[in-house]
């Protein structure tokens, strides 16, 4: 089936959910009606007013999060349906309720198998003429959602191949104190880290319409020390960058340096709200998963914001996934983020070290949008025991080069 096709299939499902949702006004959203009202071009705030009339039906998971981002979804509607996830799951402990999701689980069903917006044994009066409608809507949503929305083939287990550590969320109590226990093992992380050198691989693509390479930035640093201990960046490969539409600015090298390599520790603790979304797996590992976003922008500072595993083993973050924040938005021009995910390794068997950084992105400029895609890689970690006399380098606490405000090229 061709995209053109399916887009069409998509619309007339759209169209009969949005008839659907106006016969049965008191039903919850399913994480499916959301996902087709995201595709169907309703923006983000009619969404949450929905969200808070009609509750939804689902409690919300880190997967689903991105799904639904992914499909166009604010941060504000994720935050609104974490918030109603958590009510409806609340009130369905009762023993006379349906069965519904218990919390974020390993691995999150596709969205399209979520619970239909009105089932088809309803007992409104008028429910019964449009029961058939009802159903062949949800087939048709479903068959759509499962091509457009969900993940690419797994080779995920049977449910009884599972393993059966147990995923239990922990008690209000419990999940402060993992917060502080992870900010304290993340501070001393920090400090280790300082002490290793490293080589690190910057590149930014800008693509075209069939995803081809229109333009590349490049540039390689080695972070070492100098003679008086004094940690340093020199930069060891800096081709001439290529990229059209779009210009990377000092904090853009920010975000490269501190922002993407996410560390969270005691000290920048009190600087952010921090919101517990579930405890999962996470391919060979369990973790706790967090929302992570500042509690108030400072001028001149740059933070995180998004969501980051903690290993319920060692308290360190192992993925983190999110966006540099604030965008700047002037008459001078625009300077845009794309939502990036790093991901970390044990390097030494005691800390887990940030090694790969990947964006695929669009930025909507004024003037237009610009597809990107960014790869960062930190590789050659080795802790640093003896004096190395370096040359020609830059300080890490200042830009390795010359930028202006990223706006588009005209």
């Amino acid at each position: 089936m061709t995209k053109k096709a399916a887009l069409v299939i998509l619309l007339i499902a759209v169209g009969g959910l949005f008839a659907l949702l106006a016969a049965a006004a008191d039903q919850p959203l399913s994480a499916g009606d959301v996902t087709l009202l995201l595709l169907g071009g309703s923006p983000s705030p009619k969404i949450i007013t929905l969200v808070r009339e009609r509750g939804v039906s689902f409690k919300m998971n880190p997967d689903l999060a991105k799904k639904l981002h992914d499909a166009g979804a604010s941060d504000d509607l994720i935050d609104a349906l974490t918030d109603a996830g958590s009510k409806s799951h609340a009130s369905s402990a009762s023993p006379t309720s349906p069965p519904t999701a218990q919390g974020p689980v390993a691995t999150p069903a596709p969205v399209s198998t979520a619970a239909p917006a009105v089932s088809p044994q309803a007992s409104a009066p008028n429910a019964s003429a449009s029961s058939s409608q009802s159903a062949d809507v949800n087939q048709k949503v479903a068959a759509t959602l499962n091509k457009l929305t969900a993940p690419e083939a797994t080779t995920a287990k049977p449910a009884a191949a599972k393993e059966t550590k147990d995923l239990t969320d922990p008690s209000p109590d419990q999940i402060q104190k993992i917060i502080q226990e992870f900010a304290a093992k993340e501070k001393l992380f920090k400090e280790a880290r300082d002490n290793y050198t490293y080589h690190q691989i910057n590149k930014v693509e800008e693509l075209g319409p069939g995803n081809e390479v229109e333009g590349v930035y490049e540039q390689e640093w080695d972070i070492l020390f100098d003679d008086s201990g004094k940690r340093i960046e020199r930069v060891t490969y800096a081709p001439a960058d290529t990229l059209k539409k779009i210009i990377l600015t000092e904090e853009d090298l920010t975000s490269f340096r501190n922002t993407q390599p996410f560390v969270l520790t005691t000290d920048e603790l009190p600087e952010y709200e921090i919101k517990y979304l579930g405890h999962v797996k996470v391919d060979e590992i369990t973790a706790y998963v967090f929302q992570v976003r500042p509690k108030e922008i400072q001028k001149g500072r740059q933070y995180f914001q998004g969501v980051v595993w903690v290993d319920d083993q060692d308290l360190q973050i192992v993925k983190s996934e999110g966006k540099p924040v604030p965008e700047l938005h002037t008459r001078k021009g625009e300077n845009l983020f794309p939502r990036f995910t790093t991901y970390r390794e044990q390097i030494d068997g005691k800390y887990w070290f940030p090694t790969y950084t990947m964006a695929d992105d669009t930025l909507y400029f004024s003037s237009g949008s610009v597809h990107i895609k960014e790869i960062l890689r930190y590789t050659d970690y080795k802790q640093f025991k003896s004096k190395v006399r370096i040359v020609s380098a830059t300080p890490t606490d200042q830009p390795s080069t010359t930028t202006t405000p990223a706006t588009p090229q005209q």
